[in-house]
């Protein structure tokens, strides 16, 4: 679970979903919204689409929102649902790394970069860590990257994405080795594919909340960006990522598609 990621990127987040395209809706928000529903369905639509060619199998993994929109149901408290949703799907060969820690952080490598250099020249950005609280003196670092520029003015946008490194984040990313479709074995992520996603905010409220049992944990709560050209930043992360490399994309009255190397590939 992003923990600290309090915006619609976040299925688990706890703050009421606020809709990027009609704040003026009254029913936005509500566990009724018809635009969650067809989020969790463009999503498992996504699911069910060979990728043709691929090396990964669709069916190797849960599907974009299929587990968080069947677990919504009869729940109290539905789960998030983003309008761009998406996740990264990869199958690292055994020969880039050495163990199954070496293709977390390698590949956190790749996706930071691949976002970086997508935001282009216009934008700037930066590494944000800090130590969250909880019961029993667990301690959390999380680790995502503050953006500034156009429609992020004064440090104002927050990427989530699965960069861990060697002392943050280290429980998103987390990679195993398993047979792809080809019959060959390859490092692929191991946790179900919504913890894979890539998120875009702007910042609403940024503070630090001390627990009752826990010690101080900070929060960033945020909205899906309505102006930003999402698709084209998804095309630009996938043109900078590995051959292996697969970003499954389901955004809202869109039919869901795949991107390998910035080329759809369904």
């Amino acid at each position: 679970m992003k923990t600290y990621a309090q915006n619609p990127f976040n299925p688990d987040a706890k703050i009421t979903r606020v809709s990027a395209r009609s704040s003026s809706s009254q029913n936005s928000g509500k566990a009724s919204d018809p635009t969650v529903l067809n989020a969790a369905s463009v999503g498992l639509a996504a699911a069910s689409r060979p990728v043709h060619g691929a090396i990964i199998s669709h069916g190797a993994d849960i599907g974009i929102a299929a587990a968080l929109f069947l677990g919504s149901l009869g729940s109290s408290t539905p789960k998030n649902i983003a309008y761009n949703v998406n996740y990264l799907a990869v199958a690292m060969p055994l020969t880039e790394v050495s163990s199954e820690l070496d293709a977390q952080l390698k590949m956190s490598k790749h996706v930071e970069r691949a976002i970086t250099r997508a935001l282009g020249t216009d934008y700037q950005t930066r590494i944000e860590e800090y130590d969250d609280h909880y019961a029993f003196d667990r301690m959390l670092r999380p680790r995502w990257i503050r953006v500034n520029g156009p429609l992020c003015e004064n440090w104002s946008c927050q990427i989530h994405a699965p960069v861990p490194s060697a002392t943050a984040l280290q429980w998103e990313g987390r990679m195993t080795i398993k047979k792809v479709v080809t019959g060959q074995e390859a490092y692929v992520y191991e946790k179900p594919c919504e913890q894979q996603s890539i998120g875009l905010v702007k910042i609403t409220n940024e503070y630090n909340k001390e627990g009752f049992i826990a010690g101080k944990r900070h929060y960033v709560e945020g909205t899906e960006i309505p102006d930003f050209d999402y698709a084209q930043f998804f095309q630009r992360i996938s043109e900078n990522l590995p051959e292996w490399a697969y970003l499954r994309v389901a955004q809202k009255e869109t039919t869901p598609y795949t991107l390998n190397r910035g080329v759809i590939v369904q």
